[in-house]
């Protein structure tokens, strides 16, 4: 089985043959049933367990009870391998799926980034912040920028990753029908990864004047090629979000996809800054995040096992972070942050985990 094989001369698309594409689907069944029917028996549990004792008044009194629960175990047992098999299985893992084309795919990104010219700025000499080298983020090994093929990863994989399932780019819509009704002429994606995002803003907005930026160069090679396969110009650089290089007051819109909680806090006030810094007056900061708010300390528990189950290191210092503060600080003028799950359920979507998911709106 081929690697890749091309729609058209200038298409990438991952080849699946049938084994492939039912193995990685088993994988997203099992990611509902830990989310959906698993969650909920696993807290059915939990409450005869605390039937006739005093309700638990922090996590110390919640861990104790969850550890020993089935339910639990097999939980944090299939976030954390299963994602492992998603990555690296040797016959339907998607390492080396995409990894048996692995000089055409790089020849053909390299061949799209020097057509690019200034649309698309690598910076070699760029040093990598120390959170980001430390972890592999989501078992994804070597982090999303030392293979060439790191951007392909990871594009793949959020296939299996709720809320994407069968349709990945569901979350940049449910994100953007939330932002203020208004022309942004330009637009900035902060932390774009693979463009998924700047692609379907630019659908919604084509007046928008598009940037997007990374430390990744390899998901920026991909973006790039992503981006003008549908026929889109966008701007891509490689920068730190903690030193952005645009002047002040550039930016309508800053917008991003679950990025807070991939940051430690003190390294995210200083990209708070910069954010205002090129917004213009007026201009908002906006995405979706999770882990704030839990219904209740049940979820919280298992909301910050996703640390050491899915190498979410900066999760439980994100859940305990004061951003609302933070940006007011930094001198942002509104902050506001409404629930992101009716956003889910005006889609039909059941998903337990989408309690604790919030919209972050800040203004400059």
């Amino acid at each position: 089985m081929s690697g890749i094989e091309e729609k058209n001369s200038n298409t990438l698309t991952i080849a699946e043959n049938r084994d492939f594409r039912s193995y990685h689907a088993f994988l997203r069944s099992c990611r509902n049933f830990m989310d959906g029917p698993l969650t909920e028996q696993m807290r059915d549990n939990y409450d005869s367990c605390m039937l006739n004792k005093p309700d638990a008044e922090d996590l110390d009194d919640v861990y104790p009870i969850i550890d020993d629960l089935t339910e639990f175990q097999l939980y944090s047992w299939c976030f954390r391998h299963l994602q492992r098999f998603k990555y690296h299985r040797p016959d339907f893992g998607i390492f080396e799926n995409v990894s048996r084309d692995r000089e055409r795919l790089i020849k053909l990104m390299d061949i799209e980034a020097q057509m690019a010219g200034d649309d698309l700025i690598l910076d070699e000499s760029l040093e990598m912040p120390d959170y980001y080298k430390c972890v592999d983020f989501h078992q994804h090994t070597g982090g999303v920028y030392s293979d060439p093929l790191d951007g392909l990863f990871y594009e793949f994989g959020r296939r299996t990753t709720n809320p994407a399932h069968m349709d990945p780019n569901l979350i940049y819509r449910l994100s953007y029908s939330q932002f203020p009704e208004k022309k942004y002429d330009k637009v900035l994606d902060w932390g774009t990864g693979h463009g998924a995002g700047l692609i379907e803003w630019k659908k919604l907005h084509p007046e928008s004047d598009c940037y997007g930026v990374d430390l990744s160069a390899p998901c920026l090679k991909l973006a790039n090629k992503r981006g003008r396969e549908q026929g889109f110009r966008f701007k891509f650089s490689q920068q730190d979000i903690e030193y952005l290089n645009f002047p002040d007051n550039t930016f309508d819109c800053v917008f991003h996809l679950f990025m807070f909680h991939e940051i430690p806090p003190v390294n995210l006030k200083f990209a708070l800054a910069e954010v205002l810094r090129v917004l213009k007056p007026g201009g908002i900061f906006v995405g979706p995040e999770f882990g704030k708010g839990c219904k209740d300390l049940v979820s919280e528990a298992i909301q910050k096992s996703h640390a050491w189950a899915n190498n979410e290191t900066y999760t439980p210092a994100w859940s305990n972070f004061d951003i609302e503060k933070a940006a007011r600080d930094v001198g942002f003028k509104d902050v506001l942050v409404e629930p992101f799950a009716p956003l889910i359920s005006k889609q039909k979507k059941k998903l337990s985990s989408a309690t604790s998911w919030h919209l972050f709106k800040f203004e400059k």
